[in-house]
């Protein structure tokens, strides 16, 4: 028994645009499992709208799917040219020993591979998480500043309408009512 009898491509899973956290959805069935991981949806219309770096995310899981189906023909090629070493003449034991290496080889790429594909979508999703930081960081701070100026102006408003009507002025009469109100310039 050797590597690849018991390396599992599923491992290298597909990667969402933004991380989840907590527990996923536990499916029961196997076989519905692998149907839906190899339903892509139709998404041609909205092409336009997605960035490169999501452009990138989204073909590099595609090629994580691709992958792991080579790898799991190429292991399927390496077990029935192995079954076919023990059994037929020279020729054929010669063919499935070139066989054998050349599925070995081509596994042991495709391994490769999915571990430099999962090193990219690592790398893009700290980008994505330092870009969403420093966004965070850039518009919070101005955002907080907003917010803060917008309840002193809210509390200074409040404090003079309760100053005006302890004193007896209506807040939206100049000079209020019980005032003298606006005295014009003396023309005379």
């Amino acid at each position: 028994m050797d590597e690849f009898e018991t390396f599992d491509p599923a491992l290298f899973g597909l990667w969402a645009k933004a991380p989840v956290y907590g527990d996923g959805v536990a499916m029961d069935d196997p076989a519905l499992v692998d149907a839906v991981r190899g339903v892509l949806l139709e998404i041609k219309s909205a092409e336009d709208a997605f960035s490169p770096g999501e452009e990138l995310r989204r073909l590099l899981n595609e090629m994580t799917v691709e992958m792991r189906d080579q790898f799991s023909t190429f292991r399927r090629m390496r077990t029935s040219a192995e079954a076919a070493l023990e059994s037929g003449d020279d020729a054929a034991q010669k063919l499935a020993r070139a066989d054998v290496k050349a599925a070995t080889d081509a596994m042991s790429l495709i391994v490769r591979t999915l571990e430099k594909v999962d090193s990219l979508q690592r790398q893009l999703a700290r980008d994505r998480e330092e870009a969403a930081e420093r966004d965070a960081d850039e518009g919070g701070y101005e955002e907080a500043v907003r917010e803060v100026e917008e309840l002193i102006e809210r509390r200074a408003q409040e404090r003079f309408e309760k100053r005006c009507l302890a004193a007896g002025i209506e807040i939206g009469e100049p000079g209020g009512a019980g005032g003298n109100g606006a005295v014009p310039p003396d023309t005379g």
